[in-house]
């Protein structure tokens, strides 16, 4: 009997990992798992759009090294925030007290403004690589502007 509660118990300890663990391997789409919209995202458009804004070599390399990087930082702090929403409704489920929620609450608030600005910095570099006219043509076309 002590040998079958083992079992049973290790493999609910597996099946509740299991999905934990496919979840980290797989792409993170922050919308999904219930984080907030961003206020604007203009990188997409610009990758998409690179001939149409008329974008020089340099710009495009400049794209490219973004396009590499940004993207994965951005989903790190994601997954953070994520995981501090994860934790917060386990907190809550199992009725922890108020001050562990609430410092939770202030951490998935930290991680929201960190995003919030990550996608702020990226506007400011778009606008320190295109020319005012690219700039303009962008936002236009990422509909942030008429």
């Amino acid at each position: 009997m002590k040998h079958f509660l083992l079992s049973a118990a290790a493999a609910a300890a597996f099946a509740i990992a299991l999905p934990a663990a496919s979840i980290a391997q797989q792409p993170f789409d922050a919308q999904k798992a219930g984080l907030s919209q961003p206020v604007i995202a203009l990188t997409p458009t610009l990758a998409k759009n690179a001939d149409a804004l008329k974008l020089t070599e340099e710009q495009r390399a400049a794209v490219a090294a973004w396009m590499a990087e940004a993207p994965g930082k951005r989903m790190a702090v994601e997954r953070e925030a994520f995981a501090l929403r994860t934790e917060l409704r386990a907190k809550i489920a199992s009725g922890a007290p108020v001050e562990e929620r609430e410092a939770l609450a202030r951490q998935i608030g930290d991680k929201e403004a960190e995003l919030l600005m990550m996608r702020s910095n990226c506007v400011d570099h778009w606008r320190s690589q295109l020319s005012p006219e690219q700039f303009a043509q962008l936002l236009q076309m990422a509909g942030v502007t008429e």
